[in-house]
């Protein structure tokens, strides 16, 4: 439903990607999911360029706890691999 070009997806680093969209007076809004050291530096940019809007989902991801009475350690760590990769990593909830 959205008019052909409003909606975008460009993966890609930071570093080339991230920058040159934060950069371009093109671009009215960003949305990235990554690094907070990233996210720092896009909002810089963006600031540096047109002031656009920028949305962040940043930072690492909730720790799991394993305690030593753990029986079985390869499955508590297949389920930890597992919770955290589902959907791309792109869970909020994930540990």
């Amino acid at each position: 439903g959205l008019p052909r070009g409003v909606f975008q997806v460009l993966p890609g680093y930071g570093h080339t990607v991230g920058k040159a969209l934060a950069l371009s007076m093109e671009v009215d809004c960003l949305a990235f999911t990554g690094s907070t050291q990233v996210g720092k530096q896009l909002m810089q940019y963006a600031g540096q360029s047109n002031l656009k809007r920028v949305y962040l989902e940043c930072g690492g991801k909730s720790p799991n706890l394993v305690f030593a009475d753990c029986k079985d350690l390869d499955r508590v760590a297949q389920h930890a691999a597992a919770a955290i990769f589902h959907n791309q990593g792109e869970v909020c909830i994930a540990g």
